[in-house]
């Protein structure tokens, strides 16, 4: 009986039935919306996820101060590479320099500069018969050669050649027949000696009185020249460098002062 009088209520009242319509649909609405909530928490992330991914961050932000780090210490090294390839460039210069001084002092380098030659040959003339003069004095000797290259250095000459041949600490001049060699090359009259040096310093060395020259002029002035010059190209040395013997003091520990052997038995 209750249920009828609520159900002739209804019928009675016109807005009963929309606001019950309502309710079902916002209740249905409700219901989906909760539902759908629920479903983005199940496949979302979960709230730990957060922290993983700010220590994922923490992480890339160590290794990236890590590998600034290692560029860093990379270019410092790259720069003292740098610095030491200058420096050892700067050393090699300095030992390529000693090493060029050190062949231009050996007669090893074509030189050019000031100086004199002087030209010594034969004489053309002979002695007069019956002339206490030997015929030996009307040519040039090893021993003439000898004495202007002497005398050239003594007066400062820094290169000296004759017939093109350097010469050099160990040259010898020496008379061999009718011919003097020089380092070892047969030469003959007439003998060009070219020196580098003061031109004046050199010529005033040459006609000291009683010095190098004399005696060969004053058997003929003719076989003797000397002539200043602005500029003389003296070639390098072209002979043997090889040492059999002579070594530098510790290469060869021991070997020359191991005993003496009597060379007289």
């Amino acid at each position: 009986m209750n249920l009828n009088v609520f159900l002739s209520s209804i019928r009675n009242n016109s807005w009963v039935m929309p606001v019950t319509v309502m309710a079902l649909v916002l209740g249905a609405l409700l219901a989906i919306s909760l539902k759908t909530q629920q479903s983005i928490r199940s496949t979302s992330l979960p709230s730990n996820r957060f922290s993983g991914l700010a220590a994922a961050y923490r992480d890339q932000q160590e290794q990236i101060k890590l590998a600034n780090e290692e560029i860093r210490k990379l270019r410092e090294r790259t720069t003292q590479y740098e610095n030491e390839m200058a420096s050892a460039s700067e050393k090699a210069k300095l030992l390529n320099q000693s090493l060029q001084e050190a062949k231009f002092l050996a007669g090893l380098t074509e030189v050019r500069g000031p100086g004199v030659e002087v030209i010594l040959q034969d004489s053309k003339k002979r002695p007069p018969a019956n002339s206490p003069i030997d015929i030996e004095n009307y040519i040039v000797h090893d021993s003439d050669l000898q004495r202007v290259v002497n005398e050239l250095h003594a007066a400062g000459a820094e290169a000296v050649s004759i017939n093109g041949q350097r010469i050099i600490a160990n040259t010898a001049i020496r008379c061999v027949g009718p011919t003097v060699q020089v380092n070892g090359i047969a030469l003959s009259s007439p003998y060009v000696i070219a020196a580098i040096g003061d031109p004046d310093t050199l010529v005033s060395a040459l006609n000291l009185p009683q010095g190098v020259l004399t005696d060969i002029q004053a058997i003929d002035p003719g076989m003797v020249k000397v002539v200043k010059k602005n500029e003389i190209i003296i070639l390098a040395y072209t002979g043997s460098l090889v040492f059999r013997y002579a070594k530098p003091v510790g290469t060869t520990p021991g070997s020359s002062s191991q005993g003496e052997e009597n060379v007289s038995q």
